[in-house]
């Protein structure tokens, strides 16, 4: 039997109900929503952690953060752990990435060049744990440098946590799904199968749409219910989520798209 090919698509810090197929009627996910239409939608189905590194963790061993030792962000997943990556690579799979990884500590001031890898299975690896240009070996800086283009986000004037994103010819996003369409085209003649992991940092926190993406929705902003949010809720919470939830709103999630 043929083994099938495989394009597994994560974006960051997305909610389910950001989605059209999950019965948001504000925003526009025809191709999510298409996939969801010919596939399966999963109604219950629960990240087990609510930050970055052990939920990814958790996904890629399926096991939990309590048993992978990735509890939070600023931890590196143990070296004995095994990816399902790795075992559809020695299964003969070929396992390529694009975006971000984030299964080790990943600061630039802690880690200058790159995040620490374990024997993942990804044979092709376009790393870029984020977009803004704080690594010298992320390779979406170097695809923006060989085309010219420098990677600018400035303000935007409707709101603080929001910034304009850089065109979505040039956007992170773009330069993760054009690397798997490549990978895809290059294994379209050969016997042998594929993982792709497209990891898009969007629509994590700093909030950059390309300028035409955002003002699809300035003229309805009064219609959009706010975050379901309750003042003090978080202060029980641990320290890293407390952090976290600051980072991106400020503590005000009230605040996320409303005029300064």
């Amino acid at each position: 039997m043929k083994k099938p090919n495989i394009l597994w698509i994560c974006t960051d810090q997305q909610r389910f109900d950001t989605l059209g197929c999950y019965g948001n009627g504000f925003v526009k996910t025809p191709h999510l929503d298409r996939l969801a239409q010919n596939g399966v939608l999963f109604d219950y189905c629960y990240s087990q952690s609510p930050v970055c590194t052990p939920s990814r963790a958790s996904f890629l061993t399926g096991r939990y953060p309590r048993t992978t030792r990735c509890r939070q962000n600023g931890q590196s997943i143990p070296a004995d752990e095994v990816l399902v990556t790795r075992l559809l690579s020695d299964a003969g799979y070929t396992c390529g990435l694009s975006g971000k990884l984030h299964l080790s500590t990943c600061q630039p001031r802690v880690c200058p060049t790159t995040e620490r890898r374990i024997n993942d299975g990804y044979a092709e690896f376009h790393w870029s744990h984020h977009p803004a240009p704080d690594w010298p070996t992320s390779d979406y800086g170097h695809w923006l440098r060989e085309h010219g283009v420098k990677y600018e986000t400035p303000p935007s004037p409707h709101s603080r946590y929001i910034r304009i994103g850089m065109p979505a010819e040039y956007h992170q996003t773009t330069w993760c799904a054009q690397k798997a369409i490549n990978c895809i085209e290059a294994h379209a003649n050969l016997d042998r199968p594929w993982l792709f992991s497209v990891n898009i940092f969007d629509p994590h926190h700093a909030f950059d749409p390309p300028v035409a993406y955002l003002e699809r929705y300035l003229d309805r902003l009064d219609e959009i219910p706010l975050p379901n949010y309750t003042h003090g809720e978080l202060d029980n919470k641990p320290l890293f989520q407390q952090i976290d939830h600051r980072g991106a709103y400020g503590g005000n999630p009230r605040s996320f798209l409303t005029t300064r």
